[in-house]
């Protein structure tokens, strides 16, 4: 008896750590409706109003069909982004949305749900080519900022200091693709990262 009352209290303290770390879809905040184009099948999301506020967590599936993300682009409110593995996109996405500073990725393939190619500007700023090139992942920026930097990541992207004053720049364009600019070398020496920006 003592060893199922045990088991009973880890199998409940197991259950719920894992709600802490789990997410739920914030349904209370999303018009979720059917959808049926060419290459898909299931429930679009869409803001529910306007007056959406805070962090938005999108469910994986709803209903056992996939999910596709609409426009956001009316709420300007939102703060943060939960974006699970397999989710899909439909629209525009989250620009201008000026208080998103928080997108978290489980692994979206950027896949567009109908026949039109998606748009760079999915979010405000180069998060797209971040999200490329660095995969899934939180990634932040300042409010009313362009550049994203990934939670705990690094990128070679930014402002570069050689000990001798020389300074480069490196920009990724989210593939493997580098453009490197900055004044002639000197004397030589080692280059050094400015992190002011994160």
């Amino acid at each position: 008896m003592k060893k199922k009352t045990l088991m009973s209290l880890v199998l409940l303290a197991i259950i719920g750590t894992s709600a802490v770390f789990a997410q739920q879809p914030t349904l209370d905040k999303l018009k979720m409706s059917k959808l049926t184009v060419s290459n898909f099948s299931g429930y679009r999301a869409e803001p529910l109003n306007k007056d959406i506020s805070g962090a938005v967590v999108f469910p994986a599936t709803y209903e056992g069909l996939p999910v596709a993300i609409d426009s956001f682009a009316i709420a300007r409110q939102i703060t943060s982004v939960t974006i699970p593995a397999g989710v899909k996109w439909y629209s525009w996405g989250f620009t201008p949305c000026p208080d998103l500073t928080s997108v978290t990725f489980g692994g979206s393939d950027f896949t567009p749900t109908s026949d039109s190619a998606l748009p760079n500007t999915i979010f405000p700023g180069d998060l797209v080519a971040k999200y490329k090139a660095g995969g899934a992942g939180t990634y932040t920026r300042q409010p009313g900022g362009t550049v994203w930097t990934k939670v705990g990541g690094f990128t070679l992207n930014g402002e570069w200091t050689r000990s001798d004053g020389m300074k480069i720049t490196i920009s990724g364009d989210g593939t493997q693709t580098f453009t490197i600019t900055g004044n002639a070398p000197n004397n030589g020496g080692r280059f050094t990262r400015n992190f002011a920006e994160r």
